[in-house]
């Protein structure tokens, strides 16, 4: 939802670059409206039970991360407040990988409440498969 946002206000700001003839704006802003673009159509949570696997592909410089579902340690979901609003809440999964404590993020939004239930459903997945 939040790159949905962004992706608005940005091109509200390209044509509003074109209108007041600040070119250098529009384009600036134009190439970063690109940017999160490309980032949108990247990203992927995959959980893939034949494989016993998930694939989590969060950011668009950052490689994918594939964590076997037998390395899971824990799920923690975090949450950023500020006067009594929810202002960012994430899902992060943390597994062991070669001796060592990891961490992949999951998911970002606005609300603890998509969070939370991303997080039921990503259980009640795992957990129908005996995980």
């Amino acid at each position: 939802m939040f790159s949905i946002l962004l992706m608005g206000g940005l091109a509200g700001l390209f044509i509003l670059g074109f209108v007041i003839h600040v070119p250098a704006l529009s384009w600036i802003v134009g190439i970063t409206a690109v940017l999160v673009g490309i980032q949108m159509m990247t990203k992927s949570f995959v959980i893939d039970m034949d494989r016993k696997e998930i694939r989590v592909k969060l950011a668009l410089l950052r490689p994918p991360v594939t964590v076997s579902l037998a390395d899971i340690d824990h799920f923690e979901l975090h949450s950023v407040s500020q006067l009594f609003i929810t202002i960012n809440a994430s899902l992060n999964l943390y597994y062991y990988k070669d001796g060592k404590e990891k961490i992949a993020p999951l998911a970002q939004g606005f609300t603890v409440r998509s969070m939370q239930r991303l997080l039921n459903d990503i259980e009640e997945i795992i957990g129908r498969h005996g995980y």
